[in-house]
């Protein structure tokens, strides 16, 4: 009985510090976007589920990225967490709206698309680990 309570006590714990990380990164993503003009306000939630899946899919694209081998891993480094994840996030959100064009230009017609999914110095920053398929 007393190790059922010390497992849920590390269960609780552990989404409680979870809940912390993804709380201040929508606060960070919810600012960001504010200075940018896509939010009425810094306290704005009502993008907070689309947010929440763009930084889903930027821990996904970092994994793939950092341990492309193995595939068991589920956790970022603190580092990249606290502040890849959120910048990625952001480019993905911003990518919604933007139809993937990079740049434009208006009287010679001159339209030049993104060709990746992000930005090539977003992408610079993560380093594959090297290991053995499996």
């Amino acid at each position: 009985m007393i190790e059922n309570d010390v497992l849920e006590d590390d269960f609780l714990k552990d989404n409680m510090a979870i809940d912390d990380v993804l709380e201040s990164q929508l606060s960070e993503m919810r600012l960001i976007e504010f200075h940018k003009g896509n939010l009425e306000s810094d306290i704005d939630t009502s993008r907070d589920e689309v947010f929440k899946l763009m930084l889903k899919r930027a821990k996904y694209i970092a994994l793939d990225t950092l341990y492309p081998f193995d595939l068991e891993k589920e956790e970022l480094p603190k580092r990249i967490q606290d502040d890849w994840q959120v910048r990625c996030a952001c480019e993905l959100f911003e990518k919604i709206d933007s139809q993937n064009v990079q740049s434009y230009s208006e009287n010679s017609l001159s339209i030049t698309y993104f060709t990746g999914l992000l930005s090539n110095d977003l992408m610079k920053e993560l380093t594959p680990k090297a290991g053995v398929p499996k």
